[in-house]
């Protein structure tokens, strides 16, 4: 059964997180180098189970034939504008580019406080990061799909096959990832990692993440740059007793 996340709102915003990632000049394009990530990006979320829409599978074609063409020898004679790679090259960029505006003026009106969004009943309370951990970015689904992708990138090669036994259901690795929530607050996604022996039991749990990231109920931070990925409640229920505390105070 595929399952349908939305990581990505359209192939640009796709795009625009790969020029993101690596550093890449948004006015240059390097399209040889952007089409393989992209087509290498494509292939984690098949690996993942995940629906793709046709638009993903037209950018990728889009991006493939600008690369070809960009190979082979020059001749403008007879060449169509909206066939020139160059000028392909330079259109997507500037999609690119109106696409960047749209969503960092969409991000500055998400800042604004929103009610029933940031405002809490009193059962509740943010989680906060465990002591000694200094969380200065909160990862994005996209940017788990890219630690799965070097995850089964370290994935030695399976030489046997697998014995089809009793397979860990997306539910089942969600309830585990509560259970070891509700007993240790946080947990470390590399010893989450260690727990799980196939492929198969791996991409469940992941798939469990990714979707406790999409219905708010955990979020996961970076101590630093490349550095070890945690993963909290959003909110947590009072313990017992803190309301009444408060209504004698």
């Amino acid at each position: 059964m595929a399952v349908r996340l939305e990581v990505f709102e359209g192939p640009l915003d796709l795009l625009l997180h790969l020029i993101r990632e690596d550093k890449l000049d948004i006015h240059d394009i390097p399209i040889a180098r952007i089409t393989e990530q992209y087509l290498a990006y494509l292939d984690t979320m098949k690996a993942l189970n995940l629906d793709i829409a046709g638009e993903f599978l037209v950018m990728a074609s889009t991006l493939l034939y600008i690369k070809s063409k960009s190979l082979l020898p020059r001749d403008d004679e007879g060449l169509e504008p909206e066939e020139d790679p160059e000028i392909m090259r330079a259109e997507l960029s500037r999609r690119l580019i109106e696409y960047h505006k749209f969503k960092e003026a969409a991000a500055r009106l998400a800042e604004r406080p929103i009610l029933g969004r940031d405002v809490f009943a009193r059962d509740f309370l943010c989680e906060t990061l465990p002591e000694g951990e200094v969380a200065i970015a909160e990862l994005s689904l996209a940017d788990l799909i890219t630690a799965f992708k070097d995850v089964l990138a370290r994935l030695p090669k399976e030489d046997v096959h697998e014995v089809l036994g009793d397979r860990l259901t997306i539910a089942d690795a969600i309830a585990f990832l509560l259970d070891r929530l509700r007993e240790d607050g946080s947990i470390r996604f590399d010893r989450l990692i260690e727990e799980f022996k196939t492929k198969n039991e791996i991409i469940s749990f992941f798939l469990g993440i990714l979707e406790l990231v999409r219905i708010r109920t955990v979020k996961v931070y970076q101590a630093n740059p490349m550095g070890l990925i945690t993963v909290v409640p959003s909110v947590r229920e009072v313990e017992d007793g803190r309301e009444s505390e408060e209504s004698d105070g």
